[in-house]
């Protein structure tokens, strides 16, 4: 293949940007070409067509532009010329951060993904090392046999729990005593923590190297994160267990929460049991960036389904040709994703909707519960009484929250669904009297993190 471009510059040298990391080939991919992955030193992975990943391959050191063109061509197998290569160094791989020129800086800091929902304000609890030393030694948990029976024992405990167990009497008994409320939300949050390490320990076994464990901003939520962005190098089957790998240490987190039930008769444990399985229930839905999402979109091997609601929707407008980034789907990943596009977008909606009618409601009862809350703090503060204290704070961290959440959440769902849904509506109501551009199918982007989301706390 020979490319021409009247930027051709024999001297120039280029060379592999610094922390770049060549992650290989896709494995089930749901596009109907081959599609390779690199990560940035940031953290951001770039998905990129054969001939640019054989450029960044190629480039490990630096080299003038005719030798790093003859390297490319022999190992690509097709011939591209020094003045093909600058027109794609400079067009497309260095304005992404993955080529430079020694001794020169970009002129502009490489694009990352934003995708809908993301954390924010992220911080380290557990370095990288701690995690793969612990993930070293929990990953044999991961052995087929082991889930088998760890699977097979929840439930056995929950059959034993729904016919002797009292859950209305536990959940009054530790509502009534605040030092019991106090350690069933610390309980929770090591569950959240013991999450993160499932989705880690799952990466590891698989044969990626997991990141850090930390904590971030869900929108104000507080939220646990795991980086296990190293698992777009696995199969597809590797990567829908990393996705799975939280539930199923959660797994066993219920099956010791339940062992001290018995022994101990604790309602304190039993709450344990019941709230961490509905927050396990609450993980599935795909239809924000939570495992379930994750799941799905590893099953269509597609990573950046948010990425390809406009393009669907603007793909099912009578006589509109198919956008690129959907007819470059396989038939199966299509299909899925187009299904979930249809799911999720009128959810979104009904939210939407919801919450517009709903919000006013909302704050003011909360602004009267925190303000309640507030006159209990200062009380137990003066009375010296601790927990009771800490408890009212918490309140009113919880009920604020949510406030400020559905605040946050009304305008960043507006902007996402009224961009492409005003672009749909417009495409069937305008008239077209000319004819349809035919758009080229974008051959790099930048995918999102893959982080293991664990529960708002």
């Amino acid at each position: 293949m020979t490319m021409t471009a009247d930027l051709a510059s024999p001297a120039q040298r280029w060379q592999r940007a610094q922390g770049v990391e060549l992650l290989g080939l896709v494995n089930g991919s749901g596009l109907d070409h081959s599609t390779y992955l690199v990560r940035r030193a940031d953290g951001q992975v770039v998905q990129l067509t054969e001939l640019l990943h054989h450029i960044v391959a190629e480039a490990a050191k630096p080299l003038v532009s005719e030798e790093l063109a003859q390297r490319v061509s022999e190992s690509f197998g097709r011939e591209l010329d020094v003045d093909g290569l600058t027109l794609l160094a400079e067009g497309k791989l260095e304005p992404l951060g993955l080529l430079e020129r020694p001794g020169t800086a970009l002129a502009a800091p490489p694009p990352s993904s934003a995708p809908l929902l993301a954390l924010s304000g992220k911080t380290t609890i557990l370095s990288r090392r701690v995690v793969n030393r612990v993930a070293r030694i929990v990953s044999p948990l991961y052995a087929g046999p082991v889930v088998v029976l760890a699977c097979l024992a929840l439930v056995a405990l929950d059959i034993r729990l729904f016919f002797s167990s009292n859950a209305m009497a536990a959940l009054s008994a530790v509502l009534l005593t605040p030092s019991m409320l106090l350690s069933l939300f610390v309980l929770l949050v090591v569950g959240a923590l013991v999450h993160e390490m499932g989705h880690a320990a799952a990466c590891r076994y698989g044969g990626a190297t997991p990141g850090v464990i930390g904590a971030g901003l869900y929108l104000v939520f507080p939220a646990f994160f795991t980086d296990v962005t190293d698992a777009y190098r696995l199969g597809r089957s590797g990567r829908i267990r990393t996705d799975l790998g939280g539930l199923y240490f959660n797994v066993w987190w219920v099956l010791c929460a339940g062992a001290g039930y018995f022994v101990t008769g604790s309602p304190l444990l039993l709450l344990v049991v019941i709230l961490t399985q509905l927050q396990m229930a609450q993980q599935l839905p795909p239809t924000i960036r939570l495992d379930g999402y994750f799941v799905l979109a590893d099953l269509a091997g597609v990573p950046d389904l948010f990425a390809r609601v406009g393009p669907v929707l603007r793909s099912l407008i009578p006589g509109r040709p198919v956008d690129p980034r959907v007819r470059e789907l396989r038939p199966v990943a299509r299909w899925i994703v187009t299904a979930w596009v249809l799911i999720v977008v009128p959810f979104l909606a009904v939210v939407l909707v919801w919450l517009v009618i709903g919000l006013p409601v909302i704050l003011m009862e909360a602004a009267g519960a925190v303000a309640t809350h507030a006159s209990n703090l200062a009380l137990f503060l003066t009375l010296g009484e601790p927990v009771e204290a800490v408890m009212s704070l918490l309140s009113m961290v919880l009920l604020g929250l949510p406030a400020l959440g559905s605040v946050l959440i009304l305008g960043r769902m507006a902007r996402t669904l009224g961009r492409p849904l005003s672009r749909w509506l417009l495409g069937v109501l305008a008239k077209r009297t000319a004819p349809p551009v035919i758009h080229t199918v974008p051959r790099h982007a930048a995918v999102p993190r893959r982080i293991g989301l664990g529960y708002h706390f």
